[in-house]
């Protein structure tokens, strides 16, 4: 690793979860404003809810209080940063992307297919779309803008099309007709869960995300099938939280560095749990786990240890 650092043993900040497939949710129905509520559902239980999918989605309407028809917070918040992201919310570290030349250039925040190539273009634009499903592609020659495609594909099939390889990308090309172009599932996304959870799958309401300033945390409704919008976050409203105690581990990492090491460096932090996860792969259990830094009361995920001797394989190793 670069910098000289040298990781030792498992000792702090590093916090380790349970597969999201069994998220355990839990209605709390006390008015708080988002920043409270993330407080606490981090003190009792994991985190603000985090969603993957509309089964996510339908347990968290049937949780919720069947007399209430405000708003509940869940963990999603916007960020200061956009990538493109499936609207499945699979994973986009290691993607695929077949853009034309010049594309992406900023016409809009999602995109379309065309004789094999991908363009990015306003996604109130009505175009024809590419659903999926287990056993293959759809296409819908009903033009749409991409939000409603988005939801008549989730409603008669999977979600709107994901494309993982040259193979695939190929497939959806030698079926669509000449000339016309569909949308597929990506588009340009803008919010983060507070757990740092890294699927993006998302269920807003119409015309949801908006340009709204201020309006950086969102909530869910119980009416409309769960959909999402954005609110201030300092709304007052219940609020989803996920986890127990049973369901995390919290394990501890100490390193030692030669040199100047920034280890509370948010880049430094990446580049070590990246190397865990590599640890996790090989061991069969990166699909299980997901792991995150805790923060301690300060803010840091690390703080020094001055002149403290640790004895790994009878060598001694001195903080400074």
């Amino acid at each position: 690793m670069d910098g000289g650092l040298f990781v030792l043993l498992l000792l702090s900040g590093l916090f380790w979860s349970s597969s999201a497939l069994s998220r355990p949710y839990f209605y709390i129905n006390t008015a708080m404003s988002w920043p409270d509520a993330q407080s606490y559902c981090r003190e009792r239980f994991t985190d603000l809810a985090t969603v993957d999918n509309m089964d996510d989605v339908n347990r968290l309407v049937n949780i919720t209080d069947a007399g209430y028809s405000g708003s509940v917070w869940i963990g999603l918040m916007k960020g200061t940063q956009k990538q493109w992201s499936w609207s499945n919310g699979e994973n986009t570290t290691s993607q695929y992307y077949n853009w034309a030349s010049g594309q992406p250039d900023a016409d809009g925040d999602c995109v379309i297919i065309n004789s094999g190539f991908w363009h990015d273009m306003s996604c109130s634009n009505n175009r024809y779309f590419v659903c999926y499903r287990s056993n293959g592609y759809v296409f819908v020659q009903s033009a749409k803008n991409w939000t409603d495609a988005r939801s008549h594909c989730r409603q008669y099939y999977t979600d709107l099309a994901t494309i993982h390889s040259s193979v695939e990308n190929k497939q959806i090309t030698t079926q669509v007709l000449t000339g016309l172009s569909f949308w597929l599932g990506l588009f340009l996304d803008s919010w983060g869960w507070s757990d740092q959870w890294d699927l993006s799958f998302r269920h807003w309401a119409a015309g949801q995300p908006s340009q709204a300033s201020g309006s950086n945390c969102v909530g869910m409704t119980r009416t409309e099938s769960g959909r999402w919008s954005q609110y201030s976050c300092d709304v007052q409203q219940p609020f989803i939280c996920y986890g127990d105690d049973s369901k995390k581990q919290i394990v501890r990492l100490k390193v030692t560095c030669n040199g100047n090491c920034a280890l509370n460096d948010p880049s430094v932090q990446t580049a070590i749990l990246n190397e865990i996860s590599e640890k996790l792969k090989n061991m069969m259990l990166e699909s299980e786990s997901k792991i995150r830094w805790r923060k301690g009361s300060n803010g840091e995920v690390f703080h020094q240890e001055n002149n403290h001797m640790v004895n790994l394989d009878n060598k001694c190793i001195r903080n400074v």
